[in-house]
């Protein structure tokens, strides 16, 4: 957990732009009104417009929310992927009891490559779709601005 809240001091902010360069919306230019210009310009611009508008707490918001979202999704990531590790180890194991031919030998814990893809694949998949409400709510907070994000 440590580890994450350190990443996120520079994760959170990178994240915040990107996340409100993603729901910019192209605003009339003031002088013709036949022009469209978009709020941000790009990475740079977006960051100094969230801090001369809003300050450094605007270019951090949601940074406990993101620890919050990240907490949850490692442990249920982890615990998916050790689970399921140990299940393909289990039936790896049986089916050379069974006598049936197995390519790679698994002895004290080594698994196939297939087989350690296919346990991350799913458990970040799953941890993913256990935790998507908790990013939601992560990314309503980055992208909210100025009073609305303290009311």
């Amino acid at each position: 957990m440590l580890a994450e809240a350190v990443t996120c001091i520079i994760y959170v902010p990178v994240d915040v732009i990107k996340e409100r360069m993603q729901v910019q919306q192209r605003v009339p230019a003031a002088a013709t009104h036949a022009t469209q210009n978009t709020q941000y310009t790009g990475s740079l611009d977006a960051f100094q417009k969230i801090v001369k508008t809003e300050g450094m707490t605007g270019i951090y918001r949601g940074y406990g929310a993101t620890l919050a979202s990240f907490g949850p999704f490692s442990a249920l990531y982890f615990m998916f992927y050790e689970r399921c590790k140990a299940w393909s180890r289990e039936r790896l194991l049986s089916q050379s009891r069974d006598g049936i031919q197995i390519n790679t030998p698994v002895d004290d814990g080594d698994l196939p490559l297939a087989y350690l893809v296919g346990c991350s694949a799913g458990a970040g998949a799953l941890a993913s779709w256990l935790t998507s409400p908790l990013d939601m709510a992560k990314l309503r907070l980055q992208v909210q601005r100025g009073r609305a994000a303290t009311a």
